[in-house]
């Protein structure tokens, strides 16, 4: 067979370019020092490859989130000595302040020291790194921390993101708590109903400032200044209940009255699906029978409303209460109160009961008609608070209260055995008795001129009685001289929406009873009432609760009391009977303060140190000494909260040497995977280049010459 010129030529430049491509694909792997450049001259070594970059990238991520975190950490335990060497500060400025009696004068300086350190841990609680402030949560806010000042220029409340750090003692229900995460590679886990981050597959970088500091209080009410809200206009309001916000707005309405309905029956339509529904009185504090903690504020955000006065009891407050858990059943006490300008010695007595809760009723409504009757023509009207969260405590709208022991006046109390007993023995002939019966809040003053004639006397005191009984009512005095009332004959039970109460037997019928608003009308002895209460499905204690609550709340004005337990069902009783003199002796040795100033606490040592500075301001050193062993109790925390930290601290660097000897052997991998052997490839290129000039050099002999050889 020939073979042709074109054949040979053919041949010749196929092999000549193959040992050229071989050539410059081995030249450009030892120029780039990788075994291939595109995935599809190795597949598998790519593939390989490319997971390795992955776990490269991730490990890096991982390390730089560790590093903020690191920082973050870094600066909260800084921040938190801070704290602490300042909280010692507070505390050493507080024992300087008690331990001596002072001047109004040094006290003020106290205080403002006070105030400045409050200033100073708000500061420091308001450090921030990488932009975001260490304790404001998952907001990005540089001021989480700040404090509000009262009407004389005084700091007095601390606020987290907007919020009163009294208003609610569940860190978690304040705005911005929810935690932010940074991805460790531990491998994050996600709740699948919820969508939270279980914390322990990653590692907190924001701190809740709420709960590292603390939050809510042992109490607390909001007391709405309702002779600061005019017919007509618009309000707005925020009211914190049991950790749960709500936003209420309502017109003003003509009287008083009529904006405590209005008031109530936004809070009625707001907290509807809450645990329980929040309470005003006719003294426009708000509270919850629970004693959970109550806080309002104006709504920064309502346009075109007006603002609301607003005092948040929670906390140091300037308000007295009556010690009814203290007083001695039927005995009487005497106090004398001022406000503005007039003072009155009030006389009154405590309750007289088995039943204790009755009894301590009947002393605050044997209290409230005493003060309305020292007070009557002053223009002054004071009020006693029958409410569980603010129990005992005495008020006067838009005026300061102040009430020390009467140490001079006694009590005769010769024609009374004990609250509810009387007795004519003994009485002087021709002197003037008075006395008081109470029923409820329902109170009548008695007078009578004594004929020192036993029997007379018993008949002239029976007779007051009989007509000061409240109409309805009958007193039943025995010879003894005992004195106790009709209880009602007839209770009666109907439903008004649902089914949930078998009229018949009285009781809640459980198996009816779900997660909804139920009505019941109630009538005792010819008082018919609508109850509304929530119902709490498979829940009798809860269910009960919240019906008690709401029974409470429509008999008070009443002559009964109506409850209702698991045994008996509705259970309805009159109203405890307390009958007391008024008569005051010409000797006499005083007695017990029975009313003390409320003490509230903060669970906030920046509130704390706030309060402390009020009460020092208000000359309460008791107030104040009872700050510093909280602020002690605070301190130690923060100490556990700081070896805390220390320990994440260590955790950290634990896991970025994990991860920088991940990136080690993952670039071994790499290497090994994607990097050219240098000697391997320097010796093909050598192999190569003289393959390559050897295919030149035989051309010149075997490829034949052309026209243009020929032609030279």
């Amino acid at each position: 067979m020939r073979v042709t010129n074109s054949v040979i030529m053919r041949g010749f430049n196929r092999d000549l370019n193959r040992v050229g491509n071989l050539k410059n694909q081995t030249m450009h792997r030892i120029t780039s020092t990788r075994k291939f450049n595109r995935a599809s001259e190795a597949p598998l070594s790519a593939a390989k490859a490319l997971n390795v970059r992955k776990s490269l990238y991730f490990s890096a991520q991982y390390k730089e989130n560790l590093k903020v975190a690191d920082s973050f950490y870094t600066e909260a335990e800084t921040s938190l000595l801070q704290v602490s060497e300042k909280l010692a500060s507070v505390r050493e400025t507080i024992i300087a302040a008690c331990n001596t009696t002072k001047s109004n004068d040094e006290y003020n300086i106290y205080a403002q020291q006070l105030e400045r350190f409050a200033e100073e841990l708000c500061a420091v609680f308001n450090t921030d790194t990488a932009g975001r402030a260490i304790f404001g949560g998952e907001s990005d806010d540089s001021m989480p921390f700040t404090i509000e000042k009262d009407a004389n220029g005084n700091a007095s409340t601390v606020l987290y993101h907007g919020v009163p750090l009294n208003a609610m003692n569940d860190p978690k229900a304040f705005p911005y708590s929810d935690v932010v995460v940074g991805d460790i590679g531990l491998g994050i886990s996600v709740d699948q109903k919820t969508q939270a981050i279980d914390e322990q597959s990653a590692l907190r970088i924001s701190f809740n400032g709420s709960e590292v500091s603390g939050c809510g209080a042992e109490k607390g009410v909001a007391d709405i200044d309702l002779t600061s809200i005019k017919e007509g206009r618009q309000y707005c309001i925020d009211v914190f209940a049991d950790n749960v916000k709500k936003t209420i707005s309502f017109e003003g309405q003509a009287t008083q009255a009529d904006n405590i309905a209005e008031i109530q029956a936004k809070l009625d339509e707001a907290f509807k699906k809450s645990d329980e529904i929040p309470i005003i009185d006719n003294q426009g504090v708000i509270s919850l029978t629970n004693g959970g903690i109550v806080c309002a504020v104006n709504n920064k955000y309502a346009e075109r409303t007006q603002q609301l006065g607003i005092d948040n009891d929670s906390g140091y407050t300037k308000k007295y209460k009556l010690d009814v858990e203290n007083l001695i059943p039927g005995k009487e006490y005497s106090v004398n109160v001022t406000i503005g300008k007039e003072t009155r010695t009030v006389v009154f007595a405590a309750g007289d009961d088995a039943d204790n809760d009755k009894a301590d009723e009947a002393s605050l409504h044997n209290l409230q008609n005493a003060l309305t009757e020292a007070f009557s023509g002053t223009g002054y009207d004071p009020r006693v608070s029958f409410t569980e969260a603010n129990k005992g405590v005495i008020t006067c709208e838009g005026e300061t209260v102040k009430i020390l022991s009467d140490s001079e006046t006694t009590i005769d109390s010769s024609f009374l055995k004990d609250g509810s007993t009387i007795s004519a023995k003994g009485l002087e002939k021709d002197k003037d008795y008075t006395f008081v019966v109470t029923v409820g809040n329902v109170s009548k003053e008695c007078t009578f001129k004594a004929t020192g004639v036993e029997a007379d006397d018993f008949d002239l005191i029976k007779n007051q009685i009989t007509a000061a009984i409240p109409s309805g009512l009958t007193a039943n005095i025995d010879a003894n001289g005992k004195v106790t009332l009709n209880q009602p004959t007839t209770t009666t039970v109907a439903n008004t929406t649902g089914d949930a109460f078998d009229a018949t037997a009285k009781k809640l019928d459980m198996t009816k009873v779900d997660n909804k608003k139920y009505e019941v009308t109630i009538n005792v002895g010819g008082t018919s009432k609508t109850i509304k209460f929530n119902g709490v499905k498979d829940d009798i204690t809860a269910t009960m609760e919240n019906l008690n609550a709401a029974l409470k709340r429509e008999f008070i004005n009443t002559n009964y009391d109506v409850t209702y337990t698991e045994a008996d069902g509705i259970k309805a009783s009159t109203k405890s009977l307390s009958i007391y003199s008024t008569t005051k002796s010409e000797e006499g040795e005083g007695g017990e303060n029975p009313i003390e100033l409320e003490k509230i606490y903060s669970a906030n040592y920046i509130q704390l140190t706030l309060d402390a500075a009020k009460a020092l301001r208000n000359g309460d050193i008791g107030y104040a000494n009872g700050c510093i062993d909280r602020i002690v109790t605070a301190n130690e925390k923060l100490l556990v909260e700081i070896a805390n930290l220390g320990c994440n601290e260590d955790f950290i660097s634990f896991n970025i040497d994990r991860l920088t000897t991940r990136e080690y052997n993952s670039l071994e991998r790499q290497n090994d995977l994607e990097s050219a052997n240098l000697e391997e490839e320097t010796t093909l290129l050598k192999t190569y280049s003289a393959l390559y000039n050897a295919c030149l050099q035989m051309a010149s002999e075997v490829v034949p010459n052309s026209i243009f050889n020929y032609m030279k």
